[in-house]
């Protein structure tokens, strides 16, 4: 299993704007809706009102190289420049306990 940690910064008053943005283009349900997905969610910062954390758990190395390649993963790399500021990525693999 690959799990993800993505957090995003975002520009001052535009975490709100950046999910509605996601869930608007439906990227949110169609990273849920891939082959291999097992969680994909958006959780906000109780300290930062500007970060906003990603939680990405994927099957295997294959289906997370599938997402990188959907349309929609596109789609999300043209919204960062609009509402964030700074994004990074912490990546697990391992088994659930």
């Amino acid at each position: 299993m690959i799990i993800l940690h993505v957090t995003y910064t975002t520009k001052p008053g535009e975490a709100e704007n950046f999910i509605r943005a996601i869930e608007e283009a439906g990227i949110d349900k169609a990273t849920r809706a891939e082959n291999g997905c097992l969680q994909y969610d958006y959780f906000y910062a109780a300290q930062a009102d500007n970060q906003i954390l990603l939680v990405e758990r994927w099957e295997n190395a294959e289906a997370l190289k599938a997402h990188t390649c959907a349309e929609h993963f596109k789609q999300l790399g043209g919204m960062k420049d609009q509402y964030v500021v700074e994004t990074s990525i912490v990546k697990y693999s391992g088994e659930c306990l």
